[in-house]
């Protein structure tokens, strides 16, 4: 038979940092576990979907589209229904 070797993950858990306020939008802050990498949430450009960078100047361009941008979003939604 094979020896059954018992996996351990090693990673260590993601940190969740003290939010950043920008423009009236709270952009999440996450230290990742593995890399260590800072991650920034901010609205996509596409569908204003949340969605992670490593760029803060990403997240805040996207949350400057999204703040131009959110009213006509509202109105293609409500015009769907």
């Amino acid at each position: 038979m094979a020896d059954k070797r018992k996996f351990r993950y090693k990673g260590t858990k993601s940190e969740i940092l003290d939010p950043i306020e920008y423009e009236g939008y709270t952009i999440k802050v996450l230290k990742h576990g593995n890399t260590g990498h800072i991650l920034y949430q901010y609205p996509r450009k596409e569908d204003f979907d949340p969605c992670w960078t490593m760029d803060l100047e990403t997240a805040k361009k996207g949350i400057v589209y999204w703040n131009q941008n959110k009213d006509k979003e509202n109105n293609v939604v409500e015009s769907k229904v």
